[in-house]
């Protein structure tokens, strides 16, 4: 699969939560910031758009072959609004003088278990994520987050997705790669989940994905590792991998007027492919690695402080950063600020880049940043006024939080790709039309884009930069496109 440089990966917080499991039944609608004369959506708002799929053959939609994805709240000439989106296997109109042009080949082709995982009123959707294990994410705002969504929608918009509602089924992976294979098993043989999601953990959504591929199944996730995902035909990342941010964090910190850096990146196969490209991204930009370091996965607060110590001796004033939120606030950055060293700590997104990490880590994590798929909280409201109005209200009145703005932004988007699939579902359908339509813009992702050869769709990120103060994370720039 072609690599281009530009992830759910979910929120990995620091607190330990008791394994659950949980499951909403919603269907949903998506509001886009801005209104698009002459289309109507339910309620009175305009989804993002949908564009679609460019001419030839292949599949290709993406990043070439046809098309371009419109800003968000808008509509592509030729192209309606969800809820009237061109299906794929039919002809958009031309607007570039006369005729029509063709729909996409297609790519995928019915298995056995092509029309597993929905009915004419329902479609699950089985999602994994760590809530207990070394590295969980808080189980509560997850177990809440993940139907807000789909809740709204259904009450906003039921016909959206041609009357069906999304069933969300989760299991707990535990942070280890083989549970997580046994419960995406379990989602989809015994919960019928149509598709899987990744919602954290770089070895285990490689693991997971890798099953769901042997069994014809769409699986998508955050953008993580490359390495054992961009060969897998039924895999898709929605935002960029870590190896594609690396120019982007190069780039950023020359921005900062920084000419070298130290390199830490934790000791798992997964990613190996990041440390490379951080690596090379820095040498093709002439810039200094002064030190490198593959540190523990896991590494104790212990191990953790011995690299910060040689980190402080390499002199380095800034550290690209890879590694779980554990080993970055109880060790990394705690055992910095222990020895009076305080660089800049920059990487890629998204699990250093969360609240979590700012409420247990200040002020020792006061000067980090780090990429994200999403922008912090302090400016979603001018991209989707929507979420932080509907999750106290489907939430019991619990305050929107940022793992529920990743859960949110996520389902938004697969919601715009099974409406683009059309009424006529099935697994090979939504993966052809994945493949096969130009861009999906949510308004809070930048763009997603899918080629047939290229599955990794994510196009730029936002930056974050904590605050101390209010320990959170504030948006320092927002859509960074891919360079």
């Amino acid at each position: 699969m072609t690599r281009r440089l530009l992830p759910l990966l979910l929120p990995m917080a620091l607190i330990a939560a008791s394994c659950g499991q949980k499951s909403g039944v919603a269907g949903t609608e998506e509001v886009a910031p801005s209104e698009q004369p002459g289309s109507e959506q339910p309620g009175g708002t305009q989804a993002p758009a949908i564009t679609a799929g460019g001419g030839g053959g292949g599949g290709g939609g993406g990043g070439g072959g046809g098309g371009s994805t419109t800003p968000s709240g808008s509509t592509a000439p030729g192209s309606t609004a969800p809820g009237g989106t061109t299906p794929p296997g039919s002809t958009t109109p031309d607007t570039g003088g006369g005729g029509t042009t063709p729909a996409p080949a297609a790519v995928f082709e019915p298995q056995d278990n092509d029309a597993e995982g929905f009915t004419d009123d329902k479609i699950v959707i089985g999602i994994h994520a760590p809530v207990t294990g070394a590295s969980p994410i808080p189980q509560e705002s997850f177990d809440i987050g993940k139907d807000i969504y789909w809740e709204f929608l259904h009450d906003t918009a039921p016909d959206r997705l041609f009357g069906r509602q999304v069933e969300v089924v989760f299991r707990d992976d535990e942070f280890n790669p083989q549970h997580a294979v046994q419960v995406c098993r379990e989602m989809v043989e015994e919960e019928g989940a149509f598709l899987l999601v990744g919602g954290g953990g770089a070895d285990q959504i490689t693991a997971c994905a890798q099953y769901a591929a042997e069994n014809g199944i769409p699986y998508l996730s955050a953008g993580v590792n490359e390495e054992g995902l961009g060969d897998l035909e039924t895999y898709f990342a929605t935002t960029m991998t870590y190896a594609e941010q690396a120019p982007l964090i190069i780039a950023q910190l020359q921005a900062e007027k920084f000419t070298e850096a130290a390199l830490v990146v934790a000791d798992t196969p997964s990613f190996e492919d990041a440390f490379q490209a951080f690596k090379a991204s820095a040498e093709e930009a002439d810039f200094g690695i002064v030190y490198e370091n593959r540190i523990n996965k896991n590494a104790s607060p212990t191990e953790s402080a011995t690299v910060a110590q040689e980190l402080k001796g390499s002199g380095a004033e800034a550290v690209i950063l890879l590694a779980s939120p554990v080993v970055y606030v109880l060790g990394l950055a705690s055992g910095a600020a222990n020895q009076s060293y305080d660089p800049r700590w920059i990487g890629p997104g998204i699990t250093s880049g969360l609240n979590a990490v700012t409420t247990f880590g200040c002020p020792a994590v006061g000067n980090g940043e780090f990429f994200s798929p999403v922008p912090a909280l302090d400016i979603i409201d001018d991209l989707d006024p929507d979420f932080t109005k509907a999750y106290p209200k489907y939430a019991g009145g619990a305050k929107a939080d940022d793992i529920g703005l990743q859960l949110w932004s996520l389902n938004k988007v697969i919601a715009q790709m099974l409406e683009a699939t059309g009424e006529e579902l099935g697994r090979a359908a939504f993966m052809n039309t994945l493949v096969g339509t130009a861009g999906f813009d949510n308004g809070i992702y930048p763009p997603v884009q899918f080629t047939a050869d290229d599955h990794f769709g994510g196009t730029g990120a936002h930056l974050l930069e904590a605050n101390c103060e209010e320990k959170v994370y504030v948006t320092a720039e927002a859509f960074v496109p891919a360079v």
